[in-house]
């Protein structure tokens, strides 16, 4: 087995302080690229495919989308969307996140919400069919997972009616969808969890209860069956992108506090653990070259649902106007 000289049982802050202590989100973060390009690249290089160049404030007024941003953080990837926004909203569960959010983005609004709550409440607040672009990124899968199990101090807590929670899947999902507004998009980055960084934590969360199903990609699955059904539904059309990456940290230690921050919350059945502890000492050593960096074998989901009831979208310019004339599918 390969050690590195770093201590197998790190120092840890409390839990879940990634979210809820400033300045440790931005302290622990990764740069994370894929084929080149950084996740924030990703995101700017689909807008400027989808809409453009932002307009400039100062020429043209602000853009024209109206944004919302679930489980937005501190607005790091926001500054991809916000160029292009007339109106934006944040929403997370941390009130640390929504501040610093606020600060970032003066004129945006913000909702301290988890993305459960927060869909139901714009919902109920008159917002369905009101936003041009709903965003998620790499925070989609907690709201998802949430519906199958709770998370706090002591550990993980499954939930007793699966069929319960694959419905209230369903309806988040759903509502998501309702919050767009005709060709809106949903935009999503997800953690690839069959990348070799995320099977070493599904590893050591098993260790604390075994994972819904028994698939470490149940998430992404559950999320790509509805957003399936929505198309066959005839609601949108959805586009599915995985790339393979690296998430890069400067030295050994950085990486460790990549696990156990970022993906471990600090929950001290995994950071006093031993045995995981040592798993990913020895995983960071694997991966950590000649210069000291490390790079993490990583991956991403780019997801993209567009609400396009007739199938416009697809259609060469010359039949789009015909093609939006149309009151709904032919039967």
């Amino acid at each position: 087995m390969m050690m590195s000289a770093l201590s197998p049982l790190m120092p840890g802050s409390g839990f879940r302080a990634v979210y809820e202590e400033a300045g440790v989100y931005d302290e622990v973060l990764l740069r994370q690229y894929f084929a080149g390009r950084e996740d924030t690249d990703l995101v700017a290089e689909w807008l400027l495919d989808r809409f453009g160049p932002p307009r400039s404030a100062d020429v043209t007024g602000p853009g024209g989308l109206r944004v919302v941003e679930f489980g937005c953080g501190t607005g790091r990837v926001t500054e991809c969307t916000a160029p292009y926004a007339a109106t934006l909203l944040g929403s997370d569960y941390s009130s640390v996140m929504t501040s610093a959010f606020a600060d970032r983005f003066p004129s945006a609004e913000t909702l301290c919400a988890d993305t459960r709550e927060a869909v139901s409440v714009l919902l109920s607040g008159g917002y369905a069919g009101g936003f041009d672009l709903v965003s998620a990124f790499w925070s989609l899968s907690y709201p998802l997972g949430a519906c199958f199990e709770t998370l706090d101090a002591a550990g993980i807590h499954p939930v007793a009616d699966l069929e319960a929670a694959r419905a209230a899947v369903s309806a988040l999902v759903t509502g998501l969808v309702d919050l767009l507004a005709p060709d809106g998009h949903l935009l999503a980055l997800l953690f690839d969890s069959d990348s070799p960084e995320q099977r070493l934590v599904t590893w050591a969360w098993e260790k604390v209860a075994p994972t819904p199903f028994g698939d470490r990609a149940y998430t992404r699955t559950v999320l790509r069956e509805e957003l399936l059904a929505a198309e066959i539904a005839g609601r949108g059309a959805l586009t599915w992108i995985r790339l393979p990456g690296v998430a890069v940290a400067p030295d050994r230690s950085a990486a460790v506090r990549w696990f156990t921050a970022a993906h471990f919350k600090d929950l001290p059945q995994l950071t006093t653990d031993r045995e995981i502890m040592e798993a990913v000492t020895d995983f960071v050593g694997r991966w950590t070259g000649a210069n000291g960096t490390v790079n993490l074998p990583a991956g991403v989901h780019l997801i993209d649902f567009h609400r396009d009831a007739v199938g416009a979208a697809h259609l060469p310019a010359s039949h789009q106007t015909t093609a939006h004339l149309s009151t709904g599918p032919h039967r």
